[in-house]
């Protein structure tokens, strides 16, 4: 193939791929520029904080003995458990005992209360609201709790988890680990907005963590290759016009150069 038709195959090759690509530039660009120049929208002080912490019994005051709560935390999980490490807290209005487990290699975290060895673990949907209400900024009404399986953000695998929702301004949602109580997400209106312009920048759907980059990626890879090129023929074509144009002002110059009388003698 020669020189000419290579580049025209190239500069066909390198149209298409821009246009291809510049859907994906655009939302790039845009989606960027939300996240970076837009969080005034979405972020606000006291993300996944408490703001309204209710505080149960001192801590010195519980009335189950360790012991006692441990054999009851191996009964709940069938006996055959290791106790890692047994704490006691105090939140939400009780004081607790938060005992971890390790299962058959598997690890797990059991909250019996510190009072009366009540399990409080899986949180029910009644204990949920509680729970979730000390996250949410103004006093407000659950007006919806739902079970679920959540993936949080920048995790990889999902926990069981239950969504708690709230009738405020901000139309606030707290995801919690039906385990711990643990608070995995707090979202809002805005802030839903926030991550979905996230997941647009990164294409980070359906579980592919960011994988999907490589259909822009590749194209808009190839576009630069297939510019440099380009640049090259550009380079090559107009040193090749230079050396031509040279060698043509150098005939020029000898034909006009004047006869001498020994040039004409010896002709």
């Amino acid at each position: 193939m020669s020189r000419v038709g290579a580049e025209r195959i190239i500069r066909r090759a390198h149209r298409w791929l821009g246009v291809g690509a510049l859907g994906f530039l655009l939302l790039s660009v845009v989606t960027g520029l939300l996240w970076a120049d837009a969080k005034f929208l979405y972020w606000d002080e006291h993300y996944k904080e408490k703001v309204r912490p209710l505080m149960g019994p001192p801590v010195d005051s519980s009335t189950l003995p360790l012991a006692r709560a441990l054999v009851l935390a191996k009964e709940a999980v069938g006996g055959r458990a290791l106790v890692e490490q047994a704490t006691v807290r105090t939140d939400f209005g009780r004081l607790f005992y938060e005992v971890k487990l390790r299962v058959e290699g598997v690890s797990t975290t059991l909250l019996l209360d510190a009072m009366n060895g009540e399990r409080l673990s899986p949180i029910s949907p009644d204990l949920a609201p509680t729970i979730a209400a000390q996250y949410v900024r103004s006093p407000a009404a659950a007006v919806g709790v739902e079970i679920e399986r959540y993936t949080p953000r920048k995790k990889k695998r999902a926990y069981d988890a239950v969504r708690v929702r709230f009738d405020d301004e901000a139309a606030t949602e707290i995801v919690l680990d039906r385990q711990t109580g643990e608070i995995l997400e707090d979202e809002g209106r805005w802030r839903k907005v926030h991550f979905a312009v996230m997941q647009l920048h990164q294409l980070n759907f359906f579980g592919f963590e960011k994988t999907l980059l490589n259909i822009p990626g590749v194209p808009i890879l190839l576009m630069s290759l297939s510019g440099l090129l380009l640049w090259a023929f550009h380079r090559a074509r107009a040193r090749r016009a230079r050396q031509e144009a040279v060698a043509e002002r150098a005939v020029t110059v000898s034909s006009r150069l004047p006869v001498t009388p020994e040039e004409t003698t010896r002709a």
